[in-house]
């Protein structure tokens, strides 16, 4: 496990964690990076939390997100729920944007209760 890369359960649920609390764009990107190769070692899909409150969102960072989703994409990873917590607004627009599917939450706890529903959901 990497320094920002976290695996956590949640009732039962494993949940890769990534904690890019206040990280500054060198930061977030070695984060990000990080994530991509968790979420590649995983192989099958995993449920993923971001924590981004006070992270600083550039044009490089945005990139790499869509370079995390498109690695996983390429190697045939499956889509899992995944919950940000901490964007504001017009960051929330921007992930819309270039994420897969993520769901905004308000809290961790918030955001780790929807993960496990959602994974609890028939597919």
């Amino acid at each position: 496990m990497g320094k920002y890369a976290q695996w956590t359960t949640h009732k039962g649920k494993r949940i890769l964690f990534l904690n890019a609390k206040g990280l500054r764009e060198a930061e977030y990107l070695i984060a990000q990076e990080e994530l991509k190769q968790e979420l590649l070692r995983a192989r099958d899909g995993t449920l993923v939390l971001v924590d981004a409150t006070d992270t600083e969102m550039t044009t490089n960072t945005t990139n790499k997100g869509k370079e995390v989703a498109a690695a996983t994409k390429a190697h045939g990873i499956p889509d899992k729920p995944t919950a940000v917590v901490g964007l504001t607004g017009l960051q929330r627009a921007v992930a819309q944007l270039f994420g897969r599917g993520a769901h905004f939450s308000n809290t961790i706890e918030e955001a780790k209760e929807w993960l496990v529903k959602q994974d609890d959901k028939p597919r």
